[in-house]
C-alpha cells in the first residue's frame, strides 16, 4: 500500500500515543490536534507534531515512525508537512547523529544558553532521561538543539 500523510484525528489519539512512549519520547503535549499521521491503510505507521510552548517556541517533536516502516523516507514527508505551515522558527532536539539528516530543512546547532526556556527544560529533561537509559545498560543519546530561522520573503 502507499502511505498517506494527513492530519490526525480524534480516532488516532490511542495510536499516536502507543507508538510514541514505544520509543521512550517526551510524552509531554501528546494531543492529536498537534499531529501529522502517516498512514498505511487503516494502520498508522508514522507521527510528528509542531510543540507549540508558551513561552511562544514552536518545537518538531514527537516524531516517530514504526521500526518497519524506517528508511522510506515517511518521517521526511512528516517533517516536510509539518514545517509547510510553519514559516517562523521552529526547533528540535534530537541526536547529535542526525544532525546532517535535519539540515536539509535549514536546521542548524543551537548553543542551549541561546534556546528559549521551554526547549531548554525539554533538553535537560531529555539529557536525565538519557542518564537514566545508561544505568538500564541502554546506550546514550548525545542530544542537540538545533534552530530553524524563520523563512525571508523573497519578494
Amino acid at each position: 500500500m502507499s502511505v498517506a500523510i494527513r492530519s490526525a484525528t480524534a480516532d488516532d489519539q490511542g495510536a499516536i500515543v502507543a507508538l510514541v512512549r514505544s520509543e521512550r519520547l517526551n510524552p509531554t503535549g501528546i494531543d492529536w490536534p498537534h499531529f501529522v499521521v502517516a498512514i498505511d491503510g487503516n494502520k498508522l505507521i508514522g507521527a510528528a507534531q509542531i510543540r507549540k510552548h508558551k513561552d511562544g517556541s514552536r518545537e518538531l517533536g514527537s516524531l516517530v515512525v514504526d521500526r518497519r516502516w524506517r528508511g522510506q523516507g515517511v518521517a521526511a514527508r512528516l517533517i516536510e508537512t509539518l514545517l509547510a505551515s510553519e514559516p517562523g522558527r521552529v526547533l528540535v532536539i534530537t541526536g547529535q547523529v542526525r544532525t546532517a539528516y535535519f539540515a536539509r530543512w535549514g536546521f542548524r546547532p543551537l548553543e542551549t544558553s541561546r534556546a528559549p526556556a521551554a526547549i531548554q527544560f525539554n533538553y535537560y529533561m531529555g539529557r536525565m532521561a538519557g542518564i537514566l537509559s545508561l544505568l538500564r545498560r541502554r546506550p546514550l543519546i548525545h542530544l542537540i538543539i538545533l534552530d530553524r530561522m524563520p523563512l525571508l520573503d523573497a519578494g
